[in-house]
């Protein structure tokens, strides 16, 4: 009796066999909480994701969307490593290292993903958001100041050399306004100049005019916001805080009176300033006339989570806005940890005001994004439109 061979069954279709065009247009309209994940399916899908077709093609179709980006600091290597979050394919923890349980395994919803890193081996904690690209400015470089700056392209994930700043800094505060970076402070002598400013459409530095002596004495700004057309900044000098202002059209510095509420806030969204002090959120109207921080409702379990899974004041922790909602991040160290690890953990938070002033919040997730040393620390944590 014959038999009959049996026909190889077909290749299933492949996305990549479509025109490059079509695949580009397709993956464009993808969120880029997804473009980690597909950089691992091939190296075409690797090549596209960042490839300058794709944002074309985005910016073409008028999609953008922000996307948050941290960058850790390994003291005992002196190294930093930057990541975006993406969504997690398989639901579980990386770099776990926890004995295997008969339980379920930790799962996660999102995870920080690491990016490209640079050779740039200053740990400042001067960064500004320019677009889609992040200014990393000055030092300390091996703990001495530096004038170097270097940019990240949030798009592609690539570093470049920026013009260097005409003074050597540590740590100086900087803002944006107006199409050009203003730079404050950061030197160790009061005869330098003590602040500049960056032209990014020319990429050329200009020396601002210094403030008076008071200021010059400033060693650390607690915080800058451009404001009303002036650059505000606010600096520890005994109790209380004190704000002053430089008014770029007039080329002069100033001393504010009264409290500047957008200073107190760690992110603004909808005209609210937002702080996360202790286990509370707060909330500041900053188009009100002598308001006041109050607590927002809702979150009292998120306090608690907070601080059982290590939160404090001793632990850094970080608050942004992003896509219209609040993300609260923090370092989970626990002593008691026999792995001698901590936790980066992300809670995203929704706002709303269902009673005219009073907002109330609600937690949409709150897990794991990463498990890292205990002598990483959690240095950037910024938004980027790309």
């Amino acid at each position: 009796m014959k038999i009959s061979s049996l026909s190889p069954s077909p290749t299933p279709p492949s996305f990549t066999l479509l025109p490059n065009e079509i695949v580009v247009n397709c993956l464009a309209r993808i969120s880029r909480l997804y473009y980690p994940t597909l950089s691992i399916v091939s190296k075409t899908f690797h090549s596209l994701v960042s490839s300058t077709e794709l944002y074309a093609a985005r910016s073409h179709l008028g999609i953008t969307e922000q996307c948050v980006y941290v960058c850790l600091w390994d003291t005992s290597y002196e190294s930093l490593q930057w990541f975006t979050l993406w969504i997690n394919p398989n639901k579980t923890l990386p770099d776990s290292t926890t004995k295997k349980r008969k339980k379920k395994k930790k799962t996660t919803r999102q995870l920080l993903a690491p990016i490209k890193s640079s050779n740039f081996p200053s740990i400042s904690r001067s960064t500004i958001v320019v677009g889609y690209e992040i200014y990393v400015i000055g030092g300390p470089i091996e703990h001495e100041p530096s004038s170097a700056v270097q940019v990240l392209d949030c798009r592609s994930h690539t570093w470049r050399n920026a013009p260097s700043m005409n003074v050597a800094r540590k740590n100086p505060s900087a803002c944006v306004y107006d199409g050009k970076i203003y730079i404050l402070g950061g030197v160790r002598m009061e005869d330098e100049s003590w602040a500049e400013v960056f032209d990014i459409k020319t990429q050329t530095w200009e020396r601002l005019t210094d403030p008076a002596t008071e200021i010059l004495k400033c060693s650390s700004i607690y915080r800058i916001a451009e404001s009303q057309g002036k650059i505000h900044f606010r600096y520890y000098s005994g109790y209380p805080l004190r704000s002053f202002a430089y008014d770029p059209k007039q080329g002069k510095w100033e001393c504010c009176k009264g409290p500047v509420m957008l200073l107190e806030s760690e992110c603004v969204m909808d005209g609210v300033g937002y702080l996360w002090t202790d286990t509370r959120l707060l909330s500041y109207d900053l188009q009100s006339t002598g308001g006041y921080w109050r607590g927002v409702k809702g979150l009292d379990s998120l306090g608690a989570k907070y601080m059982r899974n290590g939160g404090s004041t001793d632990n850094t922790t970080k608050l942004v806005s992003c896509g219209g909602k609040l993300y609260l991040i923090w370092e989970g160290y626990m002593n008691h940890n026999p792995n001698n690890r901590k936790k980066i953990w992300f809670a995203e938070i929704a706002v709303e005001k269902p009673n005219g002033d009073e907002v109330w919040g609600n937690v949409e997730w709150v897990d794991v994004v990463r498990s890292v040393p205990t002598s990483c620390d959690l240095l950037h944590c910024l938004v980027v439109s790309v």
